[in-house]
């Protein structure tokens, strides 16, 4: 299918999908210019507590850009009965690649640590303690959602459709504004503070879903195995 011939919903769905290479690229640009001191980013801004890149900025506006497409494309194809096979399988796949990606580059390229570190030995184990449960909350949410989608798969395959959890959706509500706040956690320890803490909270409503989905989709296979 041509993208000139989809419809406005699937049509965003592709653009969300386009978006997370190139927040990875410009996630690279960046910690190349911190770690290897290249001529691949700017910082526009310095603080007492912080700082503030270009390449930060164009991920933050990239990121909450096709954070706001997934919203709006399901809302169309709903409305307008819009709703295709293509956007069955690519909405959810998108918006588990650009959440799951920019994850793993916060993770990696350490944005899951303070800008700066206080003077004090105890609050730098806090500190430190706090960036190991961020870390574990990346991995639990990536987790989670290979271990549904396996679930959601199988289901699907003896023909039992899972309707989307309302835990997932806290998921999602609370995982994409995490990671938007935490692209510019370099700014101050606050909104690194904030950014970390939706992210860990989105992991516990990963949890919960996870569970919920567990609890929802294993009886089904299991009876289906008997009727074999």
């Amino acid at each position: 299918m041509k993208f000139k011939e989809m419809n406005t919903p699937n049509k965003l769905t592709t653009i969300r999908m386009i978006c997370v290479p190139i927040v990875i690229l410009l996630f690279i640009l960046n910690v190349l210019h911190a770690i290897l001191d290249l001529p691949t980013d700017y910082v526009v801004a310095r603080y007492s507590l912080g700082s503030l890149t270009i390449t930060q900025i164009f991920i933050f506006i990239l990121f909450v850009s096709a954070s706001i497409t997934d919203f709006i494309d399901g809302h169309l194809a709903r409305k307008n009965n819009l709703v295709t096979d293509y956007g069955k399988i690519m909405d959810p796949l998108a918006d588990k690649l650009l959440v799951n990606s920019s994850l793993v580059c916060l993770a990696i390229f350490n944005f899951c640590s303070p800008a700066v570190y206080p003077n004090s030995l105890e609050m730098i184990k806090w500190i430190q303690g706090f960036r190991v449960v961020l870390l574990f909350a990346v991995v639990i949410v990536i987790f989670r959602d290979f271990f549904v989608d396996a679930l959601r798969m199988q289901s699907v395959k003896n023909g039992i459709v899972v309707p989307a959890s309302k835990w997932g959706k806290f998921k999602t509500a609370t995982l994409m504004p995490g990671i938007a706040i935490l692209i510019l956690g370099s700014v101050h320890a606050v909104v690194f503070y904030v950014g970390a803490s939706l992210i860990i909270l989105g992991a516990i409503f990963a949890c919960i879903s996870g569970i919920q989905y567990y609890r929802t989709i294993m009886p089904t296979l299991d009876r289906n195995g008997e009727d074999k």
